[in-house]
């Protein structure tokens, strides 16, 4: 029957069709909610009146009567109509809530995906209005980008590990002829050079190799019981020699009773060396550099304060980025992978790193929070050493 009408021709039965195509439009839910609304408001008005003038005794009554009647109505019919006043804004406000929450999950979604979270997708909830058909052209989009950004991380991951090998015949070569005995003067520089540059070259293959299983969750922990002062104390006699070079003030403050973590100690070695490395060579001479340990009984705290140029308020967003360098760091040597892989390596353990200037243009301070044990989630596949 309803399919009937719906085929004939006419403009009733036009507008009926298309009534019925945009059954599960927003639009149309609305207007079903606004017109029940106003109906059942009505409704109440009537039987509110009827209900005054039943009480009074008002059937068959004289003009003058009614006139009291009316009087009456508007004297007890004000309350009524202001709870209906009420109810209705009310009722207006929960359907424009309703209405507007797919769009706020949208919004929720792209402010997570901005921050990096590319596998976050909307949910659909099957009404089939326009927001689901957003909410399913929004994922549609996010999973290709996310398909692209997968595919320029594999491009670049094919080449590093195609590049490895050549480079590495070449250092070897190039050490092979160093240690010859017929090769004059010019010859070895050359050949020390290209060994330096080959080893540069396989430190920033290997570099962007870990970062990119550290990404995806497939690097593995070799955890072991490790004070951390030590670590950082150990690290600290190999950095000082540098220090010294620059009459830098390089010191440890904070904690000095042993701290016991649970973690990889070769990454954790890697993640402070970066931070050292940084520090210093973006440090004046005659500058201070100062490492502080904060022990609490959850977490450990390693802060890396200097007193060098600063990070730029327009560079501090992207500084974890891979290859990121700012303008003032373009003059000094470096590939951009360090907070990179320390930011990384971080990650891994369960722990964060942020960065702030202590004050403008003269110096920046990097802190990491590891956790002294590490999640079930995170040991799942390691290799756990007590010593």
């Amino acid at each position: 029957m309803i399919k009937n009408l719906f085929t004939r021709s006419g403009v009733p039965a036009t507008y009926l069709r298309r009534l019925y195509e945009h059954r599960h439009s927003v639009v149309f839910r609305l207007t079903a909610w606004y017109a029940g609304a106003f109906t059942v408001c009505l409704l109440a008005t009537v039987v509110t009146f009827y209900v005054v003038v039943l009480l009074h005794g008002s059937y068959g009554v004289s003009h003058h009567a009614l006139s009291e009647l009316r009087e009456a109505f508007r004297e007890y019919f004000g309350v009524p109509l202001l709870i209906v006043i009420v109810l209705s804004g009310a009722t207006g406000w929960l359907m424009a809530r309703r209405a507007l929450s797919g769009i706020e999950e949208v919004t929720r979604a792209a402010v997570d995906i901005s921050k990096g979270a590319l596998h976050r997708r909307v949910p659909v909830k099957g009404r089939y209005d326009e927001i689901d058909r957003l909410a399913q052209t929004f994922n549609i989009m996010v999973g290709r980008t996310q398909a692209l950004i997968e595919q320029m991380k594999e491009i670049t991951e094919n080449i590093a590990h195609d590049l490895r090998s050549p480079i590495t015949r070449m250092r070897g070569l190039a050490e092979m002829a160093l240690a010859g005995r017929n090769m004059n003067e010019e010859y070895s520089s050359m050949a020390g050079l290209i060994i330096e540059e080959c080893d540069s070259l396989l430190d920033l293959i290997n570099t962007v190799l870990d970062l990119s299983e550290a990404k995806a969750g497939l690097i593995k922990l070799d955890v072991q019981k490790t004070d951390i002062v030590a670590l950082i104390n150990d690290l600290r006699d190999l950095f000082q020699p540098s220090a010294d070079e620059k009459h830098i003030e390089f010191r440890t403050e904070g904690a000095v009773r042993p701290v016991f973590i649970y973690c990889d100690r070769r990454k954790l070695q890697r993640v402070f060396s970066n931070l050292f490395d940084n520090a210093l060579k973006y440090t004046p001479d005659s500058g201070r550099v100062i490492i502080s340990i904060a022990d609490t009984s959850e977490d450990v705290t390693v802060s890396v304060e200097d007193t060098g140029t600063g990070i730029p308020d327009e560079d501090m967003p992207y500084i974890f980025n891979r290859f990121f360098r700012g303008e003032k760091s373009r003059s000094t040597p470096g590939n951009g992978l360090g907070l990179s892989l320390v930011q990384a390596f971080t990650l891994i353990h369960g722990g964060s790193v942020s960065a702030v200037n202590t004050v403008p243009d003269q110096g920046a301070r990097i802190t990491v929070v590891l956790p002294k044990t590490l999640s079930p989630d995170l040991l799942a596949g390691t290799n756990i050493t007590e010593k």
